[in-house]
């Protein structure tokens, strides 16, 4: 080898850094896109749950149990939107999914 070039094992490991790179690229990058995914379904959730709240009673006019529901639904599916946030989607799309179920038995009673 001649003075000023690399050698095979130097070259090799460059080779192997940047397939590393472009995976934690890649990673970060659908990381992001989860995030940001997560975040607008858990408003979205949220806000169904607290539109429907204002619906329900407009036309019945009387607070029961199922406010109560769609409420503390829409409570629970908006905690998703920090979680998400905050990178934590697993716990996010629990609260969603939870949210949910609640706002969904408010329509049962």
């Amino acid at each position: 080898m001649t003075r000023g070039t690399e050698s095979d094992e130097e070259l090799a490991a460059r080779f192997r850094g940047q397939g590393r790179q472009r995976v934690a690229a890649d990673r970060r990058r659908d990381a992001g896109r989860a995030r940001r995914v997560h975040v607008t379904i858990a408003a979205a959730v949220a806000l169904v749950a607290l539109v429907l709240t204002g619906v329900r009673l407009g036309q019945d006019g009387e607070a029961g149990a199922w406010t109560a529901l769609y409420l503390i639904g829409g409570v629970v599916a908006g905690c998703g939107v920090p979680l998400a946030r905050a990178g934590r989607t697993r716990w996010a799309l629990a609260a969603m999914c939870l949210g949910a179920a609640l706002a969904s038995l408010g329509d049962a009673v």
